[in-house]
This record gives C-alpha cells, structure tokens and sequence, in this order.
C-alpha cells in the first residue's frame, strides 16, 4: 500500500527481454546476410508464445534441398529425426521438445549447397506450462483445485500443476454416457453409432485428456478407438486421428463473473458434449474459460491458446476452432475475437453481451437506484411501473420489479471486494479493511488489475466506474413520466461508491487511466477484428426479468457497424424463453452446422479478396435472421429496433439505466463528457429555483452522449502482454519506446 516502488518479478524482467529479443532477432539475421530461402513455422502457437517446452515446427526447403540434406537443429542440437516429410518431400513437420525457458533458436539449414551454406533460423520463446504468457502475473492466493477435478492431489507449494490422464467413455443406445470398461472388443452391447457431420459412421467412444495448463484444469474430448489411439501423430510411425475426429474443433465458454483467485474445479465428465462430440468435432475447454471461476478475460484467452498448443500437438491442427457459450461465455468469445485474433474462427454468443465493462456502468447504476427508490424516496411512490421509465427494463408479470432488481446482487459483486469469493477460497485470505487490508480483493477492478493498473495511493485497482454528469431518468422527465421535482430528487441523492464499494453521497469518479486503458487494451469491445462469422443466438427472458435482455445484441451490433460499415457477419436466432417439447430446430446444432458450412466455403474460396469479404460472401444463404414461435413458425427478417416489426412485436426490446439517461444504444461510454446545464436540452418547464437546484446537483456540466467518451479511442494493438499491472507491451515489439501501451507520466510504477 502507499507509494512503495514495486519491485520486477522475475517473469516481469523476462517478458519485457523477450518482447525486445523477439523483433532483434530479425534484425540481426538480416545483418548477417545470408540468403534465408528456408521457412520456418510453428503450428501449435505463435512463436513468442510457446509453452511446456515444446511445439510443432513446419519446416518448407528450398527448391535446391532435399529432405535428406536438411539439417534442423534446436540450441545447436540435431533434431532432424524429429521431422517427417510431407508427400511432395518439400516440408518437414515434427514435434520439437526439450526448449529451455526463455529464448530459443531453431535452425534450418542444408548440408551441401555449391552456392555455399543456407540457413534459416527461427527463434522461439517459450514459457511453463503454468504460465502465465501475456496475462500478467496471476492472483495470489491460487486455490489448486485439481482433487476436487480428479486430477491429482494439489502441489504442496509452487504453480498449481498435475500430470494429464486419459478416460474412455461411450455414449449407450439409450442415450447415455458410460465409462467404458475395457480398452479392446468386445465392446460394450449397448454402444451406439454415431455419423458425423462428414458421413463416417463410428462407435460413439469419446476420449477424454484431462491435465493442468496455465494453473486451470484443461479438458479435451474427442471421439477415438481405444483399441488403436492416437498417439504421437507427429512423429515416424506414430497414429494420426481415425476417422471419428472430423478435424475440427470446438470450445464452450461459461458464464458468471467471479473474483477468481483460484483454479476452478471440473470433471472429465464436463468434457462429454454430445452435440458436437456426436458430430466428429472435438472439445476442450479450461476451467478459467468460465467467468464465474475467475473473471479475468485475459486469462480464458490465454487458456485457450495453451490448450489449442496442446492439442495440436497432441491430435494435430484443427481446420478451424468454433467459439460457443453464453452470458459471460458471449463476453469472453468477442473479446478474444478482437485481442488475440486467430484462437478462434467463428463464435456462437448465447444470450449476449459485448463485453463486461461496459455494461458494469448500467448495473452499477442498478445498485444505486435501487437503494434510493427502496431507502431514500418513499417506495409506494416509486412502483415497479414507474421505476422501469427510469431504468428502462422491463416489469415482471406480478408488477412488482423490473430487471435492475436482478441485477442488484451483481451491483454489489462487480463494485465491491468482499463479494462473490467460492468457498474454496479461504475468509481468512480475504481482504477485510480492518483486519486484512493486503488479502485478496474480489471486485471487477481487481480480478483484471493487469490491464488497468494500480492506484499508487492505495495499491488496489484503479476503478473505471464513473457517473459524473449522468442524468437518471432524464427521458423519462423529457416524456413527463416522472416530475421535475422527482428528477431533481433522483439525481441530488443517488450518490456512487468508495473505494470499497460502499454507499458515498457523491457520485462517483472514475480513474481516468483506468478508462484510458480500458479502451486501449481492448477491455472494451469496440468492433474492431470482429470479421469473423457469428451466429448470436438467444431465448428471449425479457419478460422474465432475467438479466440477459436482446437489447445488448442491438449495442453490440451499433459498434460492428460504427468499426466496419457492416454487421453481415454477425446472424441473429431468436426463440422463446424455453424450447422444451416445440417443433424448434435445435439451435445448437443449427449453429454448429451453419458454421461448418460457412468455415468450409470460406476455406474453398481462393478469390483473394479480403478475409471480410470472405466471410460475407460465403454465408450461407440459409443462415438469416431469424425468430420462431413457440409453434415452430420461423419469421425470417432483418434485425432492426423497429417496433412494427414481426420479431419485435414477438419479443419487444427494452432499454437500460444509461439509455434513459440519454445515452446510445451502443453503450460504449465509460466516462461521458460533459456540457454546461442548458433548459433548452430540456422538454419541459423548470422555475428559476429548480434551474439553481439542477445547476448545483451538475456543478461540472451534464453528459454529452453525442461526444466519444473521456479517453475513448481505438484498440491499440492486438496481441499484448502485461508484464506489470497498468503496463501492456505488444508481444514482438523491437523494444521501441513507442510500442509501450502507457504515457510516460501515466506509469504505475
């Protein structure tokens, strides 16, 4: 706490080395000068982000060598009997093992060449298996919860890591899964066939790998003969995939925002999917994939990456990975769309939203007017019908709340650091004011303190959360659903929260480096990236008060549009709250095929257009817009918020808090700017008194939603790694001052 100067770990010290070392070692191959007519690839990640000491390497020669003659050395060892030759004998792939932390150097080169010594040299980082990679350092404490998994008795002390296993299960003729209970034929009498989406027709055995990686448990499922298993695909006699496995690849994502601190917990059960397993795709998944585990989006991508390195060297290269998951799933599938661009392919957001810092504002807001209507007015005047004018939601069918009641509990979560731990994270290593003032802080802030930096003054996380300026109800009063007087009354008294996330009377100022960082980090989903095909599917729950409401699909497709002039890659599914025993296709399946289909045009398509284009021009011309009717009706119509419109007068859109406080549809404000209080902006009359009382509630002005936000910008750069909280650095930066993600007087160390 206070102003003491942080002191680099050591992983810190090594990922700003190596973010230089990675772009200087082009540099200095090419003032070598040596003629570089070898290409070198890895396949299983990029090569600044290697993991476990190992990866696939491609290795393509020259027209003047031959495979015999090419020598491939790792740190000046031969590993050329690691590589096989392709048919045509011009690449080598294999499976290098054996790197060094840190840097390391890959060469390729051919033994007799009358033009003298050819060479190529790759150079690859690689880091541990527990990570972190670009994340940042992770929370501590870290409940490893890998007995709870099934995976082995947590390390005493150190990384939260377990050796991988391997469980059989087959799916039953009655629709069940089994553990299988031998390994050879005979098999069991009751295992089913399943025909996957490429017509092979197989025994429904799904192989389950299960391990640690990046200190969260990591499942990978995928449908195999046990009999003869994949094993070591990469290498000379080794077993590729049969042909259960359709070569392609698919990752749920779960929901909830939790404050982390720990591994989260599974079991290899979890991985038994049978949509898409009974189709020939794969699974794989971690635990810090789910938000609720930890909320840290930094961290899910960073899974995935590891996880994707892992099974590619494992089973081989997916033809494409398919993103699915609702909620916080939807969250975490766009953000890794726009920052780490390449992991996933396609995505399938469930019940939406664009991201969760910019809908933290609205819910925060929650909190507040919820205490004012319930504790500061008097609650018989402010009835679930007019309180819903204020904050836009929808009013439950017995009248008596609106949604923001349902997101009260998540007010407090999100802006609060004492809410929301798991149980298996010990009180006793909880932060408490009093008694605990160092422990482990679970608020939004907190849980990505790598991307938003520290407060010096106090340690703890710089907040975003700001509601300076923002008029509460200001279109109900311009519609003359609520008084000026009670307006006035709303926004004198609704007040915001310290640093504790208790209750203040003034509002609330957001840390401007927190927002700045915000937006630069691509915390904040502004469109950017987002090309690639989309289905958003969603049960409509508006009427339910539940918190997934389909007004957050429309924000998310404003800022498509703003970013790229288009939203035609992003298709929208509609249906009722529950599908149960209607004539509704499968949804999940529907999806799942439509981006086969989509993916595979996309594949075929050698135009040489722009990969955008692409994605337009090989939707499928059946994959639309779309709303069903309890009975099975499909309306198939262009999503717009025109309330004539069929799918709307099905399933009516809603606002939010920030919208009727004037703001877009878009939600993409974390700090508004302000104007000067004019009666003008105002539809109705106010006395001389009530233009004093408002001039003093907005001493600094009134937000001008029709202006970008404080520090709203465009995302930097994808790809960034934090090796200090506040800090980002693009991963293969050549160390100049200019790819450093922070103003020199903005610096948190």
């Amino acid at each position: 706490m206070g102003n003491a100067k942080t002191t680099l770990s050591a992983w810190q010290k090594t990922i700003i080395a190596l973010t230089v070392a990675i772009g200087l070692a082009t540099v200095s191959q090419a003032k070598e000068g040596f003629d570089r007519d070898f290409e070198i690839k890895t396949l299983s990640s990029r090569p600044d982000t290697v993991s476990g000491g190992d990866a696939v390497v491609q290795v393509t020669l020259p027209r003047y060598a031959s495979a015999r003659d090419v020598v491939l050395e790792l740190n000046g060892v031969d590993v050329t009997s690691a590589f096989v030759a392709d048919a045509t004998g011009r690449q080598l792939t294999g499976l290098i093992t054996g790197m060094a932390l840190g840097k390391n150097e890959l060469t390729a080169r051919a033994k007799y060449h009358h033009g003298g010594q050819h060479f190529e040299k790759l150079q690859l980082v690689n880091y541990p298996s527990y990570g972190p990679v670009f994340s940042g350092e992770h929370q501590r404490p870290w409940i490893c919860e890998t007995a709870a998994s099934g995976v082995g008795a947590p390390p005493a002390e150190g990384p939260c890591v377990a050796p991988s296993r391997t469980d059989w299960f087959y799916r039953t003729t009655t629709g069940m899964f089994q553990p299988l209970p031998s390994m050879t034929p005979p098999f069991p009498a009751d295992l089913a066939q399943t025909t996957t989406i490429d017509g092979n027709t197989v025994p429904y055995i799904v192989r389950v790998e299960s391990g640690t990686l990046d200190e969260n448990i990591y499942r990978i499922a995928l449908l195999d003969d046990p009999a003869n298993p994949v094993r070591n695909p990469w290498s000379p006699g080794g077993k590729k995939p049969g042909a259960g496995w359709n070569g392609k690849l698919t990752v749920p994502f779960g929901g909830g925002c939790g404050p982390g601190f720990r591994s989260g917990s599974n079991n290899a059960t979890s991985a038994l999917q049978n949509t898409p397993l009974s189709l020939g795709f794969a699974v794989a998944f971690g635990t810090r994939n789910t938000l609720g585990t930890g909320c840290n989006d930094l961290v899910s991508a960073e899974t995935l990456m590891m996880i994707k390195e892992r099974f590619i060297e494992q089973f081989g290269v997916p033809k494409f990975t398919i993103g699915s998951g609702g909620s916080g799933g939807s969250m975490q599938q766009r953000l890794i769309v726009q920052n780490y661009p390449g992991l996933l392919d396609a995505i399938t957001p469930g019940v939406s939203y664009s991201d969760l810092v910019s809908i933290l504002p609205d819910v925060v807001d929650c909190g507040l007017l919820n205490r004012y209507f319930d504790t500061v007015a008097n609650p018989i005047e402010w009835p679930a019908s007019r309180r819903a004018k204020v904050d836009g939601y929808p009013v439950n069918a017995a009248g008596t709340n609106t949604t923001c009641r349902s997101w009260n509990g998540f007010a407090r979560t999100w802006q609060t650091p004492f809410n929301g731990f798991s149980s298996v994270v010990p009180v006793d290593l909880r932060y408490n004011p009093e008694t605990n003032p160092s422990g482990a802080r679970g608020s939004f802030w907190d849980g990505i303190v790598n991307a938003f930096g520290k407060d010096p003054e106090t340690g703890f996380a710089r907040s975003g959360y700001d509601n300076v300026g923002v008029q509460y109800g200001l279109n109900a009063l311009n519609s003359g659903h609520i008084s000026v007087d009670e307006f006035l009354d709303l926004n004198e008294k609704v007040g915001g929260f310290d640093v504790d996330g208790n209750f203040v009377p003034a509002r609330s100022k957001g840390d401007t480096i927190a927002i700045r960082n915000t937006y630069r980090t691509g915390r904040l989903i502004s469109g950017e990236n987002q090309i690639v095909p989309t289905i958003d599917t969603r049960n409509y729950t508006d009427a339910i008060i539940d918190i997934h409401t389909r007004v957050r699909t429309f924000a998310f497709m404003e800022r498509l549009v703003r970013a790229n002039g288009t939203r035609e890659n992003q298709v929208n599914w509609l249906t009722p709250q529950s599908t149960a025993g209607t004539p509704i296709p499968n949804i999940a399946e529907r999806a799942l095929r439509a981006h086969n289909e989509w993916l595979d045009k996309i594949a075929s398509d050698d135009s040489g257009r722009p990969y955008a284009e692409k994605v337009i021009r090989n939707k499928p011309a059946w994959v639309t817009d779309t709303c069903w009717e309890s009975s099975g009706v499909a309306h198939e119509e262009r999503f717009t918020m025109n309330p004539s419109a069929t799918c709307n007068q099905l399933f009516p859109i809603f606002s939010t808090v920030r919208i009727q406080a004037g703001g877009a549809v878009a939600g993409d404000i974390m700090k508004c700017q302000l104007k000067p209080v004019r009666l003008s902006d105002y539809r109705v009359a106010l006395t001389s008194a009530q233009e004093a009382r408002l001039k003093s509630i907005f001493p600094e002005g009134v937000c001008d939603f029709s202006r970008p936000g404080v520090q709203q910008r465009p995302i930097q750069d994808s790809w960034l790694a934090y090796p200090q909280p506040g800090h980002a650095v693009s991963l293969g930066d050549d160390g100049d001052d200019r790819h450093d993600r922070r103003d020199g007087h903005d610096r948190d160390d």
